[in-house]
């Protein structure tokens, strides 16, 4: 009762993002109880009174944080880069698809550790892509001029599902064209080789994923709609 000690907002949620990573809170509750005894054992040696723990000194506590932040997406439009979105076992999170154009001919290069799927979702994308060049007012034999090279960067961690069709689908008509992408914009969803954008899972999960590094808008396929609704007030 003699002793105050405060944990500020940005402190938990900096615990929850760099220090645990998890689906459920035990881990979130063994780190605040960890921090809780290194709190403890400053009172019993400084006899203070007050304790506030913030950003600036949870390092201080806890020590250095487990796990990299999430990079806040940056606002300016940037050609041949697109904001996927991705499900984990932990929550959803933001996928970055970056592709370029160099003089070549016609080869279409894939890296970042993609899984069966993916590959075919760059292939499928690739051709929807050059069948469709007239709409998407692309070069002439783009194909037999250019090589692409598509990355998905993290190259650690796996990569596979089917709902990164729209997203590989932009950035290679954003790099042939050379027109830019909004960086506020993240989109899910696997296209097929007509065109069509088919449903995918973790809606909820993905979408606030991209609410926490500030994307504001959020691209679906059409028959999630119904998925919108388990959406939290704050992120919608």
């Amino acid at each position: 009762k003699n002793h105050k000690v405060t944990l500020s907002d940005e402190a938990l949620m900096r615990i929850i993002n760099e220090y645990t990573r998890e689906a459920g809170v035990r881990n979130l509750r063994r780190e605040i109880t960890r921090l809780h005894r290194r709190i403890a054992k400053e009172v019993l040696e400084k006899d203070k009174k007050v304790i506030n723990v913030t950003c600036n000194n949870l390092e201080k506590y806890l020590d250095k944080a487990k796990f990299r932040p999430d990079k806040q997406k940056e606002k300016a439009p940037r050609v041949g880069i697109v904001n996927g979105l991705a499900w984990t076992s932990v929550g959803g999170t933001t996928l970055e698809v970056q592709a370029i154009r160099m003089e070549g001919k016609g080869k279409l290069t894939l890296t970042g550790k993609l899984g069966e799927v993916m590959k075919e979702s760059a292939s499928v994308a690739y051709s929807f892509v050059r069948s469709q060049r007239e709409a998407f007012d692309l070069e002439n034999n783009f194909n037999e001029k250019y090589d692409i090279h598509l990355h998905f960067p993290e190259g650690a961690v796996p990569k596979d599902g089917p709902s990164a069709g729209i997203a590989i689908t932009t950035a290679l008509i954003s790099a042939i064209s050379h027109r830019e992408i909004r960086q506020d914009v993240a989109m899910t969803g696997e296209i097929t080789i007509t065109g069509e954008v088919l449903p995918i899972g973790g809606v909820k999960e993905k979408v606030i994923g991209a609410h926490r590094v500030g994307i504001t808008n959020v691209i679906l396929p059409y028959d999630n709609g119904s998925d919108v609704e388990e959406l939290p007030k704050e992120v919608k």
